[in-house]
């Protein structure tokens, strides 16, 4: 395959992450781990103290066992946040964290095939916020890759899924478990669209959860039943040993029903016997809150399709992300409604393989990255014809895959703060302009604020995203927008209530922009701004400390 036919799909887990491209066969190949040969390698990250080097994935989960306060695990789960992690004088954000497992990724890769590769597509859980997809867009650009798309993890896999099937249109559930995040998403898919009807989910809830609370009754039943010397509670060794020993026993129990785990601290040796019904039993809080959102986002769809049982509007339901593999999941979702026929789709690789298909095919329109004019249809198809000679790939099946068109919608509501000058204190809170679930690129909103005081000679305006799980005008249920405020200022003395229109509009890469106009001077506010949490000035330092550090797996 030509360089120019090499472009990467990752799928950046909380707990594994997958790596793969589009084959000479034109099928979506998953490149292998160079050192343990193994489709999947941990998103664990290890940082060597004496040579200033870092591991990334089996080797570091190893380590973990024995220097825990030197690795740093399940970085996804702090995507969009402030956090930092302090080794050696070096302070690192959760980008930078996770720009070193897709640095490792990336040279797994150029290994596998022999070439450098830049140009990548990272998937995100569906209920990521802006500010959250961001900051994965930003770990590519600081592990030096070129990204060219960030697709929702369920898009991803209906992608990958509906290669495999026929025209008819369908309308599909996505059930999405995977080691941090968990979300549902309802996708109609058709011969030539993919689109996102409503989503719903929550980016703190996953396998590692369920991990946990087995580790949790591990460790109690070799305490009771060992009496060991000293605290095994409080040995940072032991118990990320123990969290280890969890996941494997996770992973054994959807296969057996009783499985017996020897435990050792100190000189205190026991066998824990646990059955697959006690393992139900302990986790059942965890699979009753992917109920309840399933079933919160079969409401989203009964009133957007304004239907009484949204549960028949589904022809199929998905499962995708290695937890799902428990037997309880699709016992759960049968019981709960008995029509559906839940399927395990590829659950560990089918979101990669999709993030391949999307990112081929986008090698096809790469003029619009370019701002180049549109090809014309005679060009659009001596470029297919082209590209599916140097691929291999069946012309009329490229010539599908590139016309495919994939509808996302916005995972939460963007608006901008108001003031209610009729109680005192005055009550600050958030007018929503663009809600969770719009199709994007969203239509433009317009909203007619005005003045709280009389003489005002400026407008300030600020924007924010709702950061809970549903929509709230409550200040505290929203986060401010990053460089997403201004002001209009020098205006004459205006009266209380005075108008100010503002409109609102958010593209399909999550783009945001606003224009805020005071009409009796026309003067003019203009935000344009992707929700971020590091600066631009950020990102390229970030990029030149992970430029230098050399990764091994």
């Amino acid at each position: 395959m030509s360089d120019e036919m090499t472009f990467l799909g990752i799928d950046l887990g909380t707990t594994y992450s997958v790596v793969t491209y589009i084959d000479e066969t034109g099928r979506p190949s998953v490149i292998r781990n160079v050192i343990t040969n193994t489709e999947t390698t941990p998103s664990v990250v290890y940082f060597e103290e004496e040579s200033g080097e870092v591991i990334v994935g089996e080797a570091a989960r190893n380590v973990a066992r024995v220097y825990p306060h030197r690795v740093v695990e399940r970085v996804k789960r702090s995507m969009g946040s402030e956090v930092q992690w302090d080794f050696d004088g070096h302070s690192h954000s959760a980008e930078a964290i996770s720009a070193l497992i897709l640095k490792r990724l990336a040279e797994d890769a150029r290994d596998y095939i022999g070439r450098e590769v830049k140009q990548v597509v990272i998937t995100v859980p569906a209920y990521f916020g802006m500010l959250e997809r961001d900051a994965t867009r930003n770990a590519g650009r600081i592990a030096g890759l070129d990204v060219i798309g960030i697709v929702p993890e369920p898009v991803a896999a209906a992608l990958q899924y509906e290669m495999h099937r026929g025209d008819q249109p369908r309308t599909v559930l996505v059930y999405d478990l995977g080691g941090g995040t968990f979300d549902t998403t309802v996708i109609r898919i058709s011969a030539d669209l993919i689109e996102v009807l409503c989503t719903d989910g929550d980016q703190e809830l996953g396998g590692v959860d369920w991990d946990r609370r087995l580790a949790d009754h591990l460790l109690t039943e070799f305490i009771a039943r060992a009496e060991p010397d000293g605290d095994p509670a409080g040995d940072e060794q032991f118990l990320s040993e123990l969290q280890q020993t969890a996941e494997e026993l996770k992973r054994h129990l959807s296969q057996a029903t009783t499985r017996k785990v020897p435990i050792r601290f100190g000189g205190s040796v026991a066998n824990v016997e646990v059955s697959r019904e006690t393992f139900e039993d302990i986790t059942r809080d965890y699979l009753d809150r992917t109920i309840e959102y399933t079933e919160r986002t079969l409401g989203k769809l009964a009133a957007k399709l304004t239907i009484d049982d949204p549960a028949a509007a589904i022809d199929e339901v998905l499962l995708v992300g290695g937890s799902s593999k428990m037997p309880a999941v699709r016992a759960r979702l049968t019981a709960r409604w008995p029509g559906w026929q839940p399927k395990l789709h590829d659950p560990d690789l089918a979101v990669a393989k999709g993030a391949a298909r999307y990112a081929f095919s986008r090698s096809l329109w790469d003029w619009e990255r370019s701002g180049a004019a549109a090809p014309t249809p005679e060009e659009q198809n001596a470029r297919i014809t082209h590209l599916a000679q140097r691929s291999g790939v069946d012309e009329d099946a490229l010539r599908e895959m590139a016309a495919k068109k994939i509808v996302n919608v916005l995972p939460k509501s963007f608006g901008v703060m108001l003031t209610d000058p009729t109680v005192t204190p005055y009550r600050h809170y958030v007018e929503h302009l663009v809600h969770a679930d719009e199709a994007l690129p969203s239509g433009e909103r317009v909203l007619n604020a005005r003045t709280i005081e009389d003489g005002q000679t400026s407008v300030s305006i600020e924007i924010y995203e709702q950061a809970g799980a549903t929509e709230s005008p409550d200040l505290d249920a929203n986060k401010a927008v990053d460089h997403g405020s201004g002001e209009i200022g020098g205006l004459p003395p205006l009266k209380a209530g005075s108008p100010v229109d503002i409109t609102m509009v958010v593209d399909d890469e999550g783009l945001l922009r606003l224009h805020a106009v005071e009409p009796s001077t026309g003067k003019e506010l203009d935000i344009e701004v992707r929700v971020s949490i590091l600066s631009e000035a950020q990102v390229n330092e970030a990029k030149e400390v992970v430029a230098g550090i050399t990764v091994r797996s």
